[in-house]
């Protein structure tokens, strides 16, 4: 049995686990979720996979400039320093489009790391597979 991966069309592609795509639907109003998804993908870049984090509903508040460091969680790591780690190891945020314009977001100042974007470039960091947890 191989371990090697294909693409659909069944051409060599790489190793579904050196990318991590981390879901998050959860913002401010469940600050452990928030905390896990950022202990998450800090832990992907640390292995050196790329990492994505992908906010759907009230989670994309918490990519609002600044939002990160009214998340707490006591005893645990701060989540503006998980953030700014994840981000400047390389660490990818995109929030929904269709998210941010429901809760009238479009205007707001975005945390860095951050692209408002939405499937069509989910499914290209996935192109040849992901590990994939959901916050």
């Amino acid at each position: 049995m191989s371990n090697r991966s294909t693409t659909p069309d069944g051409a060599p592609g790489g190793a579904p686990d050196g990318k991590v795509l981390v879901g998050l639907t959860h913002g401010p109003e469940d600050p452990e979720d928030v905390l896990i998804a950022y202990l998450v993908g800090v832990e992907a870049v640390r292995a050196g996979k790329e990492a994505l984090m992908f906010l759907t509903k009230e989670a994309v508040e918490v990519a609002v400039k600044g939002a990160v460091a009214d998340i707490d969680v006591p005893g645990a790591p701060s989540v503006a320093g998980l953030h700014d780690e994840y981000v400047a190891s390389g660490g990818r945020i995109y929030a929904c489009p269709v998210c941010v314009k429901i809760r009238d977001l479009g205007e707001a100042n975005w945390a860095e790391g951050t692209e408002i974007t939405g499937m069509p470039a989910v499914y290209d960091f996935t192109t040849g597979g992901a590990l994939t947890f959901n916050y």
